[in-house]
């Protein structure tokens, strides 16, 4: 993030969208007021586009090739951390300032179950060609108010048929907003930072967050489950609690131990030279640091040996394998 230093947008914050590769796709600028309401929205290349147009300048090269693209936001606020944080779940909001609120409360990941704050952009950004690079996470999702409703209701349908072309992925979505806001609050489209806003951040970094109890039993949910507010890991401090809405569309069979899988993994992976280049894992996920995604992936399913929560672990260690074993012969 950065701040404009001169020119009608002086004072504006910017919001770099950097996908997962570090490719910087779009630059979001954007005024607020002292309440932290939008004041005012452009974007870098527009800024530059408008200056040379003023000095009868023409354009660079690349800014003319960069406009003539179909989409320019072509990827989350916050997906770079997807390379760093390998599969921690995801907090998944509509705008960057909502995302840049939630890690500013509850901080940066410390640990595997820490949630990462991304953010799509706005309303029509709940896309698949955006929310693939989730693939294999849980992922968390609090949708702005709406008049109606029809935000939540909308990307609640699109996350269902998204799960289902999605193995191992999992939107789980927060009513909080739903079941408390005001008529005035859905007229103003209130999202979760504006209820961040009203508390200390302190309390927050001072309660862990709670944990789902894992389900021992492999289950097939083909419904939205209710799931009650004691369970809702986000805002497990705040009274009253809210509910939460977990819905599933496939079934995932789990061993009930898997120290066998483990092993055979440590010993594959303790015979062979690691490479030291990114590894891509898959079309949506590169791994930077094959030693520590390892060793942590490794922690992990040792520490939760057998809790359908954190099979996606050892899917990937396994999935990892599988690459490695292709790309030796």
């Amino acid at each position: 993030m950065g701040t404009v230093a001169n020119g009608y947008r002086a004072g504006a914050n910017t919001f770099p969208f950097i996908d997962i590769k570090g490719n910087v796709r779009a630059v979001q600028v954007k005024q607020f007021d002292e309440q932290n309401h939008t004041t005012g929205t452009d974007f870098l290349h527009s800024i530059i586009e408008k200056h040379h147009t003023r000095n009868n300048k023409p354009l660079p090269e690349w800014l003319e090739a960069y406009t003539k693209q179909d989409k320019r936001i072509s990827c989350l606020f916050g997906e770079h951390l997807l390379s760093k944080y390998h599969s921690n779940p995801v907090a998944l909001v509509e705008a960057p300032k909502t995302a840049v609120y939630g890690t500013l409360y509850f901080g940066l990941p410390e640990t595997p179950e820490s949630l990462i704050w991304l953010a799509v952009y706005n309303k029509s950004s709940f896309s698949f060609d955006k929310l693939k690079v989730l693939q294999g996470r849980f992922v968390y999702v609090f949708p702005d108010l709406s008049k109606d409703g029809n935000t939540f209701k909308e990307w609640e349908t699109k996350a269902k048929e998204y799960e289902s072309r999605l193995p191992s992925t999992r939107f789980i979505f927060s009513d909080l907003l739903e079941q408390k806001a005001t008529p005035l609050q859905r007229e103003q489209g209130t999202d979760i930072a504006d209820v961040l806003i009203l508390r200390d951040w302190r309390d927050f970094r001072k309660q862990p967050i709670q944990k789902q109890p894992p389900q021992l039993e492999p289950e097939k949910v083909t419904k939205v489950t209710k799931v009650t507010h004691q369970q809702n890991i986000i805002f497990s401090h705040v009274e009253p609690l809210p509910k939460v809405e977990v819905f599933k569309t496939e079934r995932i069979e789990q061993p009930q131990n898997w120290s066998n899988d483990i092993a055979e993994l440590e010993n594959y992976f303790a015979s062979i030279d690691l490479p030291t280049q990114p590894v891509k894992l898959n079309r949506c996920s590169t791994i930077t640091d094959c030693s520590l995604f390892i060793e942590s992936h490794f922690a992990t399913v040792k520490a939760n040996n057998g809790k359908r929560t954190f099979l996606p672990y050892l899917n990937r260690l396994q999935e990892l394998k599988q690459v490695l074993t292709i790309n030796s012969n």
